[in-house]
């Protein structure tokens, strides 16, 4: 069931799920309906009671608290829930178009700093080995036989900044992943 939905953010996920236990709590609902119910009449049966008991006046406003507290529960899904999801309706409209015209084109952005970051080491002979293959190769031939250590050095270093990258590019394909619609 779940593959079947579009989830394209957080509130299309949380609709679809409220949609779907709404009729699986009808049960639920049902019998604390029922236990509402019978909890006020004892409730107001109790305390008429007492009051008959001590020859006092009945005092009828406290005994409308159960009553309320009843209606709420016996009404939740029109009475409660209608009136959270009326209030909250716009602000989730309002947040979600909020989020839309402030996202970003990330893979844009992305791009231009990877190419930036290329041009800064590019720019430095020190580090220009790092991210071209031809330098890399030109300084290895510069080095010769006699250097091999510092060889060594280079070739871990560039190990190093390649699994960097393989990193975050794993972790930017796994985000993905994880944010995009399934079907």
């Amino acid at each position: 069931m779940l593959c079947a939905i579009d989830f394209s953010n957080l509130h299309s996920i949380l609709r679809s799920l409220y949609d779907e236990m709404m009729p699986l709590c009808s049960d639920m609902a049902g019998v604390a309906q029922g236990i509402a119910g019978l909890g006020a009449l004892f409730y107001v049966a109790y305390r008429i009671w007492q009051a008959l008991s001590r020859a006092e006046p009945v005092d009828v406003f406290p005994l409308l608290r159960p009553f309320a507290i009843g209606f709420c529960i016996m009404f939740f899904p029109t009475v409660v829930l209608g009136t959270i999801n009326s209030v909250m309706s716009p602000i989730v409209q309002g947040t979600a178009s909020m989020l839309e015209g402030q996202t970003l084109d990330m893979k844009k952005y992305r791009e231009e700093k990877d190419r930036l970051e290329y041009e800064q080491m590019m720019r430095d002979p020190s580090t220009a080995y790092l991210v071209d293959d031809a330098e890399f190769d030109r300084q290895i031939d510069e080095l010769g036989v006699t250097e091999v250590g510092t060889a060594a050095g280079m070739y871990i270093e560039r190990v190093c900044i390649r699994s960097r990258r393989l990193y975050k590019t794993f972790s930017v394909s796994f985000l993905k992943c994880c944010s995009k619609p399934h079907r």
